[in-house]
C-alpha cells in the first residue's frame, strides 16, 4: 500500500439526504468530490422553485440532494446516482441536477476505473535522457497519480497543471490517431517550480499498447472533465 492510501478507510454516515460512504479522514477526500448543499428552509419556499406551484397538504415539497432547492414531486421525481457526494443509493434530484449527474456517470464508472486499474509506460523525468518502466495508476482515493517501478512517485492530482496527450497516425487528409504517450506538468508541494514527466507507451505487447491507449484516453477526459467537476464545487 502506498503512503497516499494509508488513510484510505471509509465510514458509513447518515445525513438528511441519505446514506453516504465517506473517507474517515477529510484529507483523503477525492478532489472530484462535492459537499452536500444546505437545504433551502421550508419557510422560505412556499412554492416550487421550478414551476411555481404552491405547496399544500396535497402538493408536498421535496429538496434536491444536489442543489438543496425546493421542488414539487413533478419537478423533482428522479432518483439518480450521485457518486460525487458518496451516496450509497440513487437520490432525489431536480431535472437540471439529474441531467448533470447522469453525464458524470461515465466519468466515474469508466474513466476513473480505467485509471485506477493502471497501465505500463516508460517514464522520463524532466530533461533526463533515461526512462524507467513504471506502472501508472490513480490511487483508490483519486487524490494521487501513483508511479511504481525501481523508483516510486506520488503526484497529487490537484498539483497537475497541464496534460498533453501525444498521438501518432495523423495525416493531412484526416484519419485515425492513436495515443502513444503524454507530457505531464505539475507543481511540487511548497514550491512554484513546475516539474515535467513524459510517459511513452511500451511497444512490447499489443495488449499492453491497447491498455496504455485506453489509459491515456481516460487521462485526457479526466484532465478536462475533472477540471469541470472541481469548478462546480
Amino acid at each position: 500500500m502506498s503512503g497516499c492510501e494509508v488513510r484510505d478507510a471509509k465510514k458509513l454516515v447518515r445525513s438528511p439526504s441519505g446514506l453516504r460512504m465517506v473517507p474517515e479522514h477529510r484529507s483523503a477526500r477525492s478532489p472530484f468530490g462535492l459537499d452536500e448543499p444546505p437545504w433551502v428552509p421550508d419557510k422560505e419556499c412556499p412554492r416550487c422553485m421550478q414551476c411555481d406551484t404552491k405547496f399544500d397538504f396535497i402538493t408536498r415539497k421535496h429538496h434536491c440532494r444536489r442543489c438543496g432547492k425546493c421542488f414539487c414531486d413533478k419537478c423533482c421525481s428522479k432518483k439518480v446516482p450521485l457518486p460525487r457526494m458518496c451516496f450509497v443509493d440513487p437520490v432525489r434530484q431536480c431535472a437540471e441536477c439529474a441531467l448533470i449527474s447522469q453525464k458524470e456517470t461515465e466519468f466515474y464508472d469508466k474513466q476513473l476505473k480505467v485509471l485506477m486499474n493502471g497501465a505500463t509506460f516508460f517514464v522520463t523525468l524532466g530533461t533526463s535522457e533515461k526512462s524507467e518502466l513504471m506502472v501508472c495508476r490513480l490511487s483508490n482515493n483519486q487524490r494521487y497519480l501513483v508511479l511504481d517501478g525501481d523508483s516510486h512517485y506520488e503526484i497529487e492530482i490537484i498539483q497537475i497543471s497541464t496534460v498533453q496527450i501525444l498521438t501518432e497516425g495523423f495525416t493531412p487528409g484526416g484519419g485515425n490517431t492513436r495515443a502513444i504517450g503524454m507530457i505531464l506538468q505539475y507543481k511540487v508541494p511548497g514550491s512554484e517550480e513546475l516539474m515535467q514527466m513524459k510517459f511513452t507507451a511500451s511497444e512490447d505487447f499489443s495488449c499492453n499498447k491497447k491498455l496504455s491507449a485506453s489509459w491515456l484516453a481516460a487521462m485526457h477526459k479526466v484532465s478536462n472533465g475533472g477540471k469541470s467537476c472541481r469548478k462546480l464545487k
